[in-house]
């Protein structure tokens, strides 16, 4: 641990004792992802049994999709780091943060306020605590907010309403970094091609190595009309039962960060 980040950090307040994380928090351990071996985060241990360990989830706790370094989010981390003009002096937002690596990638690579958005209050914690171990100044939130330069998203395109929500917010807002690992099924966007990636999620869940892609969608503004934003929106709409809404990932934490899908239902659903 850095100088800096053993002042920041109570170790109270560290996994293996934070109540808030359940379970799963003394599973956890400090770990370099392969792609940004410049941070260090809080993420499961090899020797973990995800499935026993899910097992003992309370009813409605979702699984430790933050415990995970995901392959498109370290991808996306990698580009920020290596290209630090795309986010200096500007306000950022990472959708769907996960663990937060996209987020510090951000924030290290000079950007002038960086928000991690996720829906999962475990997520949230988890990367301002990664945040605070590596140094770092970020601001979490549940929901997406009007007003930022640049939105950096990865590994969301699982169905045709995220896909025309992308376009939306890249007409309203500004343009958008997206890392996309192209699974059989999931929406395309029609975009010139950044980079291409090959990536593993870290710690290794017997996912096999991905391939994908990064786009960046331009921002194409319109005049937007006064009010709320519509309740067709996911950074801002809120969920009824029998909507529809449980099935989309920005809504539901729990298919949020899970591009390997452990679980026979997953697998049916995400071939």
């Amino acid at each position: 641990m850095s100088p800096l980040a053993d002042s920041l950090v109570d170790p109270a307040d560290s996994p293996p004792h934070d109540p808030r994380l359940g379970a799963f928090g003394a599973r956890l351990v400090l770990r370099r992802p392969p792609l940004c071996p410049e941070f260090e985060l809080w993420l499961l241990s090899d020797e973990v049994e995800l499935e026993a360990g899910c097992a003992e989830l309370a009813d409605g706790e979702a699984p430790p999709f933050w415990a995970f370094c995901w392959g498109a989010g370290q991808a996306l981390a990698r580009f920020v780091l290596d290209h630090p003009e795309r986010v200096r002096g500007k306000r950022i937002v990472d959708l769907g943060t996960g663990s937060g690596i996209v987020a510090l990638a951000a924030a290290r690579a000079g950007a002038r306020t960086v928000l991690a958005v996720d829906l999962d209050p475990v997520a949230r914690h988890v990367t301002t605590l990664n945040a605070r171990h590596n140094g770092l100044e970020i601001e979490t939130a549940s929901i997406a907010p009007e007003g930022w330069d640049l939105l950096l998203a990865a590994d969301v395109l699982y169905e045709n309403g995220l896909r025309d929500w992308i376009l939306g917010e890249a007409r309203r807002e500004g343009p958008i970094l997206l890392a996309d690992p192209q699974r059989t099924g999931t929406p395309r966007l029609d975009f010139p091609v950044l980079d291409r990636f090959e990536a593993t999620t870290f710690p290794d869940v017997d996912s096999p190595r991905k391939s994908g892609i990064l786009q960046e969608i331009p921002c194409i503004r319109e005049r937007r009309a006064a009010g709320p934003r519509s309740s067709g929106d996911p950074t801002g709409r809120t969920s009824r039962p029998g909507d529809g809404a449980a099935r989309d990932p920005l809504i539901d934490p729990r298919l949020a960060r899970d591009p390997e899908r452990s679980t026979n239902e997953r697998k049916a659903a995400r071939p």
